[in-house]
């Protein structure tokens, strides 16, 4: 396989059906599934001479084929992560199988159930009302309680040992390779203010840092909600790691906190909350105080300011076009200042 679309994943699918479900199983409704580049597809799993059974619906999701495995590209990378997390009662979407053999898709893939849920937008649309601080508060009260259940794995499970699956990270070498990214932007004064940013967090590292699985980009397009408001699963762990579990909870702060944001962002922001509210939460899951949360917001600030200023730099330079890069890129500069802000308060 060469291209990756519904029309050239039906018959491989279907051969994995009949091998993998029952011989006379057949596929429908296969369709992309949103946010993953195309890497990712939805389809229906029946059999013919059964009518009244229910069809199973499953997600393929795949390696982009011909790029080298790493990071994000390195879907396996995430199997025995996932297996550790759904042993550790973390609500994820489970591994069904995977393969490493090309024969099947032409490429490295895993399969999981699909789930008949979605996320909460962090963005209002044009004309939409923002939901009720009621309603936000509930759905981002769920995932900080999920988020607690994540930070108690165990990496060193018997069973599920992610010893040596994930290199440690540290706030020096996150600042090192995420500022890499933000080197490649042509905008030399929004360079030298990340660059500040980066310089200062890790000076004033506090150290002393609770470890453990990180998400590396916990917000609220990432948690899936079923229709009755209950937390269905945590997805996308494509970036997820092992290190300061501080991150992911001043990650979501930061997503939600309108004073990280400019004023384009602060306006159509549908899940504002005060960060205060969010370390209660967290520190009532958990069972312990939250420690040194500005400076891990402001490392928050750091990572996504650079991450969103190559997206923006790849928007405007033609090679991927992403509209929300407009939105979220033309924040980096007030993403850097408000983590200066937070780095001095800390």
């Amino acid at each position: 396989m060469t291209t990756l679309d519904a029309g050239s994943m039906a018959q491989p699918l279907a051969a994995w059906a009949r091998a993998h479900r029952r011989p006379d199983a057949t596929v429908r409704d296969v369709a992309p599934m949103p946010g993953n580049a195309g890497l990712s597809f939805g389809f229906r799993v029946e059999v013919p001479d059964a009518p009244d059974a229910p069809s199973e619906r499953l997600v393929v999701r795949l390696a982009p084929p011909g790029v080298r495995r790493r990071g994000n590209t390195d879907v396996l990378r995430q199997v025995p992560l996932l297996d550790a997390l759904d042993a550790g009662g973390v609500p994820v979407a489970p591994v069904l199988w995977s393969t490493d053999d090309p024969a099947w898709f032409g490429t490295d893939a895993l399969v999981q159930p699909y789930l008949d849920a979605l996320p909460v937008p962090m963005h209002l649309a044009p004309g939409e009302r923002a939901p009720s601080e009621d309603l936000v508060h509930a759905r981002l009260r769920a995932a900080v309680d999920a988020l607690a259940v994540l930070h108690a794995v165990d990496p060193g499970s018997p069973g599920h040992d992610l010893t040596g699956w994930s290199e440690p990270v540290t706030a020096a070498s996150e600042v090192a390779f995420w500022g890499r990214l933000l080197e490649r932007s042509p905008d030399a004064d929004l360079v030298e203010l990340g660059r500040r940013l980066g310089a200062e967090l890790v000076e004033s590292d506090p150290g002393g840092h609770r470890t453990g699985v990180f998400h590396g980009d916990f917000q609220t397009h990432n948690v899936l909600y079923a229709a009755d408001g209950a937390l269905a699963a945590v997805i996308d762990w494509e970036i997820a790691g092992l290190g300061p579990v501080g991150l992911d909870l001043g990650w979501l702060q930061m997503m939600v906190d309108p004073a990280c944001w400019h004023a384009e962002r602060r306006a159509v922001l549908a899940t504002p909350c005060d960060p205060a509210v969010l370390e209660e939460w967290y520190a009532a899951a958990t069972g312990r105080p939250v420690e040194h949360a500005a400076w891990y917001r402001a490392w928050a600030c750091f990572r996504y300011g650079a991450i969103a200023a190559f997206n923006l730099h790849l928007h405007t330079s033609g090679r991927r076009p992403d509209e929300v890069s407009v939105l979220m890129g033309g924040g980096c500069a007030d993403l850097f200042r408000a983590g200066l802000r937070l780095v001095a308060e800390h």
